[in-house]
């Protein structure tokens, strides 16, 4: 909040108190206004737009907490300080009802006020601040379901568009938490199918045994506990997308019927000798690499291509911190509507978010950011509360299988990336304070940003 531009309403009878709070308003470098007439007070309020007020309780003109009442009418989003030598709980209680933030009795310390303003101007901060996040997360969500503003992220959302209107299979590859299954819906609701089903299966937590039967159906009889024909999961998809999640863990025998699924459009139901056909678009994810299980012999070669008709790479999390806000604003929406209390968080804290690797990705930052909610205090999550979830000091090391040159280097990229995009961050796109933050020539730090890809722009406050 601009210093220069917060008003502050001061309202005591007593010449000398209203002196003294205007000195204490403008050392803090706000703009205080005074008036010894509540009367007169209430007439400014009513043309003017205060952000604090500091309101004596008793006054000959009119009580204090009348004017409170009054004022907040005519201001909702007032945050007012009750002061009065004639404290009493009573006239606390009430003045909190009524909507007063704090509450001073006389004699008090200039420090006192100093606190109770500070907190009220933090408090604006914060919503001001969350306000712009969810203003930028409704801009981002107006072009669909997927959120980012990291400049390959845009990238991968407008290529998802380009394609969704084909009939060709997708392959979402990207590490586990990246948000496969979100791109996939992503490009179903972004198709002429939109309006059909969409089906989504995790094969790796299906029993191998069934996952025959759950993908295409079966006979009634063909096997010790079908007791009645079923219709499986493809044929619930018809007309739709069926979303296949690690796809990499399949049975050989099952990827020989997905071939020809991909190659005619039929299925087979278990037990049937007959085919059927199904109009179903079918999108695949994996978080392994489907290449080196070909050269394993443990994926087919020949379905591999035709999953891979078209290709999708999702970034980890720690490749795309500046998506961090977003995510988080995201998340704390969703909470607020399904527990009916909003929670807000310090923007102290996307700093800690930002220092953190993120192995789980994004489904590891949500269950982040559902811990601090459940255990802030006061409906704000704040670093404390995420410093307890997160350990910040957490490296992620490369594999073991790799030697200790291709470990020391990948460790000094991940730090070097980190290192880029965290004072970005903290700079909002800056490069020459950026620079200068880092101890770098400004060329340097240009062509470090150019190695790991890193755009200024993305950390640019829109």
């Amino acid at each position: 909040m601009d210093k220069k531009r917060l008003k502050v309403l001061i309202v005591d009878d007593e010449a000398g108190m209203c002196k003294l709070l205007k000195e204490i308003i403008q050392d803090l470098g706000y703009s205080p206004k005074p008036f010894t007439s509540p009367r007169r007070a209430l007439a400014a309020v009513k043309q003017e737009k205060f952000d604090i007020a500091i309101i004596d309780v008793k006054m000959p003109e009119m009580d204090g907490l009348e004017l409170l009442k009054n004022a907040r009418e005519i201001i909702p989003d007032l945050d007012v300080i009750m002061i009065t030598a004639y404290g009493s709980i009573e006239s606390a209680v009430e003045a909190i009802k009524i909507g007063a933030f704090n509450y001073i009795t006389k004699p008090f310390r200039q420090e006192e006020i100093k606190i109770a303003v500070g907190k009220i101007v933090e408090r604006k901060n914060l919503i001001d601040e969350n306000a712009r996040l969810r203003q930028e997360l409704i801009d981002i969500q107006s072009g669909g379901s997927i959120i980012g503003k990291n400049s390959k992220m845009m990238e991968i959302i407008k290529f998802s568009k380009k394609i969704a209107g084909s009939k060709y299979s997708v392959l979402v590859t990207g590490e586990s938490g990246t948000g496969k299954e979100v791109f996939a819906k992503f490009i179903h609701t972004q198709s002429g199918r939109k309006d059909s089903p969409f089906i989504a299966v995790q094969c790796n937590l299906i029993q191998k045994n069934l996952l025959e039967s759950e993908l295409f159906g079966h006979k009634k009889g063909s096997f010790t506990g079908a007791d009645s024909d079923r219709d499986g999961l493809f044929a619930e998809a018809n007309g739709g997308t069926i979303f296949l999640d690690e796809i990499g863990d399949i049975d050989p025998d099952i990827q020989g019927k997905l071939l020809r699924f991909l190659q005619d459009h039929e299925i087979r139901r278990v037990g049937e000798t007959k085919s059927r056909v199904l109009e179903v678009r079918m999108i695949s994810a994996t978080n392994k690499n489907l290449e080196d299980l070909v050269k394993k012999e443990r994926f087919r070669e020949d379905l591999y291509y035709r999953l891979k008709v078209i290709t999708i790479h999702i970034h980890p999390l720690r490749e795309r911190k500046e998506d961090i806000p977003l995510l988080v604003r995201h998340f704390l929406d969703e909470i607020a509507k399904e527990s009916k209390m909003p929670v807000e968080i310090d923007k102290d804290c996307f700093r800690h978010l930002a220092a953190y690797n993120w192995p789980g990705n994004v489904r590891e930052l949500r269950n982040c950011i559902e811990t601090a909610s459940t255990i802030c205090d006061d409906g704000v999550i704040r670093p404390s509360d995420i410093s307890k979830i997160l350990s910040l000091n957490e490296l992620v090391l490369p594999s073991d299988k790799h030697s200790f040159k291709e470990s020391k280097e990948a460790v000094l990229k991940e730090f070097e990336r980190n290192f880029i995009t965290n004072l970005l961050m903290n700079n909002k796109g800056n490069i020459t304070v950026s620079a200068r933050d880092a101890g770098m020539d400004k060329k340097n730090f240009w062509d470090l940003m150019k190695k790991h890809g890193i755009k200024h722009g993305d950390y640019k406050d829109k």
